[in-house]
């Protein structure tokens, strides 16, 4: 019995040592400019679409986004972390009006760039939240009609160039290089453009991603 209470004891002090260890690593990387990537997957919707005075609510879509970001600190626990960030925002929608049968289904791709503000609540937590501005890239969507043929278009030319927005969430680091991130994020502008008419048609979603800093 002596013994094992002795081990046990070792055990826990070595895993003390261990964790106070890696506490200590950490620190000291946040008090370091650094910079990293970042990739992983989104889950966005586009709010509302009106169609004869009446609303439907969009489906979420799964997207990709990848990135670059940098981590700066500013002192007393903050830090500034902006990023840039390809990221496929979209929705999906089926409706039916009318006995028709209407689907719907897009994926637009966006440059984010968030600036964020963080606060390093422990050495390996982080919650941040900040505006950001996206510029679309490009976007591929489909309309169908019951079981007529799905009619597909890549023109940009409805979409809005650049949206405004912000973001919200936290970030884990597991070691000092690697990290999770996870962020609640929406535009505070419509999708598409004014002569529209689709004013509660704007991106918002949930993302998820893993991150390697330098």
């Amino acid at each position: 019995m002596k013994k094992l209470f002795i081990i046990g004891l070792g055990l826990t002090v070595s895993s003390l040592a261990f964790q106070a260890k890696a506490q200590t690593s950490q620190a000291a990387a946040n008090d370091k400019m650094r910079f990293g990537i970042r990739a992983g997957a989104n889950l966005m919707k586009m709010g509302k679409f009106q169609f004869a005075d009446q609303y439907y609510s969009t489906d979420s879509e799964v997207g990709f986004q990848a990135g670059v970001y940098a981590d700066l600190p500013m002192g007393g626990g903050f830090a500034f972390l902006p990023e840039v960030s390809f990221v496929q925002k979209g929705a999906k929608l089926e409706a039916t009006v009318g006995g028709n049968t209407g689907k719907f289904d897009a994926t637009v791709s966006y440059l984010d760039i968030p600036v964020l503000i963080g606060y390093k609540a422990t050495p390996e937590l982080t919650v941040f939240a900040g505006p950001q501005v996206s510029f679309l890239l490009s976007q591929k969507s489909t309309i169908g009609v019951n079981n007529d043929p799905q009619t597909e278009t890549t023109s940009t030319e409805n979409f809005s160039k650049s949206l405004a927005g912000g973001a919200i969430g936290l970030g884990y680091s597991i070691t000092p290089n690697i990290n999770i991130n996870g962020r609640y994020s929406m535009d505070f502008q419509k999708v598409l453009k004014d002569n529209m008419n689709q004013d509660k048609l704007k991106n918002s979603g949930f993302a998820l991603s893993l991150g390697y800093t330098f």
